[in-house]
């Protein structure tokens, strides 16, 4: 355990530089596991169903000792209760988003044939493979420390970035690792060799798997103003996906319109998100990824210098806003839209 702050963030804070470089570079990332193909197919079935993913992802944020801020705040919890929803690998929406985020990003189907390619098996068809979702929320002491903050993420929020992603990642490799134990084929795009952010022409700095994107196909939430998503409960939060050839019914509706839950997008003005920007990086017209992008990567000189730990972030706009850790109440009994809006990164 951290009992005090550590000396020389930018040189000693190896973990808080694995997952920094790691989601820049797509480097440092563990040794995928080997899939056991001697087991049972009638264990998969029975074990692996809509409830075991649920009550075990709960398990994990309720009793796993990394969802644990480290000092000053000792004990406390980095994120609460999560949410979870489960999409269709053959959805159609996979697709599109090789149109609105790029080519490069994967489906389901590609990134389970990468898996498959490296434990010799055939690649499991569309409709056989699942994609799990699910989001974190931010705990209230965290997001009220930074709802305090105009300029920089307050001590909190920087940790949540740092121990918060490395706890996310961590659990997922737990359960992918307990799938395929089990024969079950299954991969967490994040944390594989192709995985890491690149500038595209027209798109900008993005990624092969938005888990945004992802929660968003679950039916987890829709998009604000600044491109966060707005679940249940709120936008303060992180999120986290995996995927596996188990077939897993979809447990909550999608919207169709993809900004159902953003006052601004529904016209009731609001722009709060715009305020709290140190930057001005959101504005009526949506989110300038360059700008805001550039203060993220800024801040991890003001994290190292002032709270000894070595990652990026900044979260302000997710803060001190109508859809923090709710979807506002002006619209949460919003019927969902009857045509399928345009997706939009």
């Amino acid at each position: 355990m951290q009992t005090k702050y550590r000396k020389l963030s930018f040189l000693t804070d190896i973990p808080g530089m694995k997952t920094s470089l790691g989601d820049m570079l797509g480097i440092g990332f563990p040794r995928q596991p080997i899939l056991n193909k001697k087991a049972s197919l009638d264990t998969r079935k029975i074990l692996f169903d809509e409830d075991w993913v649920i009550k075990t992802l709960a398990e994990k944020v309720a009793r796993h000792p990394a969802n644990s801020l480290e000092y000053p705040f000792q004990g406390e919890k980095i994120f609460e209760e999560p949410l979870v929803g489960f999409v269709r690998g053959d959805d159609p929406l996979f697709e599109d988003f090789k149109k609105v985020i790029g080519p490069f990003h994967f489906t389901p189907r590609e990134i389970m044939a990468w898996q498959a390619s490296k434990n010799g098996i055939p690649a499991p068809e569309p409709e056989n493979i699942s994609v799990v979702s699910f989001i974190l929320p931010i705990s209230k002491a965290t997001r009220a420390e930074n709802g305090r903050k105009d300029d920089w993420p307050s001590e909190r929020w920087a940790q949540t970035r740092r121990s918060g992603e490395i706890f996310s990642q961590t659990i997922v490799q737990e359960i992918v690792k307990t799938l395929m134990d089990a024969g079950v084929l299954a991969v967490a795009p994040d944390m594989t060799p192709m995985f890491n952010f690149k500038k595209h022409p027209g798109v900008g700095w993005a990624s092969p798997w938005s888990h945004r994107h992802v929660a968003y196909a679950a039916g987890l939430g829709t998009f604000g103003m600044n491109d966060l998503l707005i679940t249940e409960k709120g936008s303060a939060h992180r999120c986290g996906s995996f995927v596996a050839s188990i077939r897993l019914r979809p447990n909550r509706e999608r919207n169709e319109n993809m900004h159902a839950h953003c006052l601004q997008y529904q016209g009731i003005p609001c722009l709060k998100c715009q305020q709290r920007c140190p930057v001005q990086a959101v504005s009526e017209s949506g989110h300038d990824k360059a700008v805001c992008g550039k203060r993220v990567i800024d801040s991890i000189k003001y994290c190292n210098r002032n709270y000894h730990i070595f990652i990026y972030g900044c979260g302000l706009c997710s803060t001190r806003i109508p859809c923090e850790n709710s979807i506002p109440k002006e619209l949460r009994e919003l019927p969902s839209s009857g045509h399928r809006e345009q997706l939009a990164l």
